[in-house]
């Protein structure tokens, strides 16, 4: 089900989907060096890769758990259409500068209650 709202977010709402967004960008930087290094990464490695990464980084555990499988979910689909598809190629870095910020969150990870849109770890926004 997909959800279409106009969100308010404040400086604090912001500086945190920010932070978050630079979580996810990393994962997807750390599987596609895992990729040019030789190994394949499937989402089942990927998400050991996760659970691993978040147990020994302070920085990965901070934000949300679901954004973050999302992000590595949509990481093995691409890797795979790259092989399936003609004319895709392997998915690349997302650098700061030239990818714009966009998070992923399942049934899960959101909940709409009384006008807010409240995200996993705390983040809140008024819905317009």
């Amino acid at each position: 089900m997909r959800y279409s709202f106009r969100l308010r977010p404040g400086a604090l709402a912001v500086r945190a989907l920010e932070s978050e967004w630079h979580r996810c960008r990393y994962l997807w930087n750390e599987a596609v060096r895992q990729q040019k290094t030789g190994r394949k990464p499937t989402f089942a490695k990927l998400g050991k890769l996760l659970t691993d990464a978040r147990s020994h980084n302070a920085w990965l555990r901070e934000g949300a758990q679901v954004p973050q499988q999302q992000i590595l979910r949509t990481y093995a689909q691409s890797l795979e259409h790259s092989f399936t598809v003609k004319g895709r190629g392997r998915p690349r870095f997302k650098t700061r500068r030239d990818t714009l910020p966009s998070l992923e969150y399942s049934s899960r990870g959101f909940s709409c209650r009384g006008g807010r849109l409240c995200l996993a770890k705390g983040i809140v926004i008024p819905v317009v």
